[in-house]
């Protein structure tokens, strides 16, 4: 969600009866103006967009070019590595260029789009990350039970976008575009911006929807999480498994309950922020300040520290992923070297003999 000083929040603060020029400078003036403080903001935001996309780009590559590692996993892993690239690359920007200016310079078309574009892959990492653990729940304390297929777990993923999708039409619905003049002259203000908001038909509506979201989308998947982690830590524990089996399942247990970990605290603070402000949203604008957008602006990126974290979990603490993206980084080097000598190289293999041909390219000798 885009939370800045809407026009409605900003025409709320003139019309208060406790309003002040300093209550209202908090719209117009606040610490992002302070050339300090964008620059960090930009720096920290440039990091965690460029490695964010570079790194869930690498995972999905990896596993869509492998068909050894188009496992069940893999495929719930790729689902959460495209969604992290869409924040990263749909969201993020744009998020970080309305913070910082207060004013929406995309116009009505991109003003709800991108709104969405926030909620719909935050639902789709949650409920991911939620089918992950049903999938090993199944697969370790049932292992006797049906595994679920690739295609199955295509068709849960489809659901799972369809549903974050109908969970976030509100979102879709309500997102405004809005246009604010706004002169006072007693209090020496002259406003003219273009905002992109939330506008719902009551607050209880508002609010409601609000709870909903942080119910469905944050506590109950990570109830239930827990839950089936316990299950499994336990199942691992008590059954009498090979030492080998039983340190692959436990390790490759560890690495996705350390990416549910790491997602459910940095995302949690900003959920607070978010549910809170929608409840004291006027308050906590006066009381914070200057210092309100910057504080949004934090937390949206804290949240985002996942997309970065996420990959090394999954990639580089798993054996098998590591290798592929070996081979994968290896084959592409070859390939270009042989490019640069002027060469084309192919390997071939025929009654397990490596057969090896070189061709010159633009030229002879």
């Amino acid at each position: 969600m885009l939370f800045n000083f809407s026009g409605e929040l900003i025409r709320r603060l003139c019309g208060s009866t406790n309003g002040t020029a300093a209550d209202l400078s908090f719209a117009i003036t606040d610490m992002l103006q302070e050339s300090q403080w964008r620059i960090f903001l930009i720096s920290l935001y440039t990091i965690v967009i460029v490695f964010g996309f570079l790194e869930n780009l690498l995972v999905f590559l990896v596993i869509v070019s492998n068909k050894q590692l188009r496992t069940v996993t893999n495929i719930f892993i790729s689902t959460l590595a495209v969604s992290d690239i869409v924040i990263c690359v749909c969201s993020l920007p744009f998020q970080l260029h309305y913070g910082i200016t207060n004013h929406w310079h995309f116009g009505n078309v991109l003003c709800r789009i991108i709104n969405p574009l926030f909620a719909v892959p935050i639902f789709v990492s949650t409920f991911t990350i939620l089918a992950i653990a049903v999938e090993r729940f199944v697969l370790i304390v049932f292992p006797f039970k049906q595994k679920m297929t690739s295609r199955t777990a295509t068709t849960v993923v489809i659901i799972i976008v369809i549903t974050s999708v109908c969970l976030s039409l509100p979102v879709i619905m309500y997102t405004n575009f809005d246009e604010l003049n706004i002169v006072v002259p007693d209090m020496n203000v002259d406003i003219h911006k273009t905002y992109c908001t939330e506008v719902w038909p009551s607050v209880i509506a508002n609010r409601s929807y609000t709870m909903f979201v942080f119910i469905v989308q944050f506590i109950i998947p990570y109830i239930v999480i827990c839950v089936l982690y316990f299950k499994i830590y336990h199942s691992l524990k008590m059954r009498p498994l090979k030492r080998k089996d039983r340190r692959r399942n436990y390790r490759t247990t560890m690495i996705l309950l350390a990416i549910t970990v790491f997602f459910t605290i940095s995302w949690l603070p900003f959920q607070i922020f978010s549910v809170i402000l929608y409840f004291y949203r006027l308050k906590i604008v006066q009381s914070l300040g200057p210092a309100y957008q910057f504080t949004d602006l934090i937390l949206k990126i804290v949240a985002m520290s996942s997309a970065c974290i996420n990959p090394f979990f999954y990639g580089w603490l798993n054996d098998n992923f590591r290798k592929e993206l070996g081979k994968l980084v290896g084959r592409n080097m070859k390939k270009l070297r042989l490019r640069n000598t002027g060469y084309t190289y192919t390997v071939t293999n025929h009654n397990e003999h490596e057969i090896r041909s070189i061709t010159r390219v633009n030229g002879s000798n």
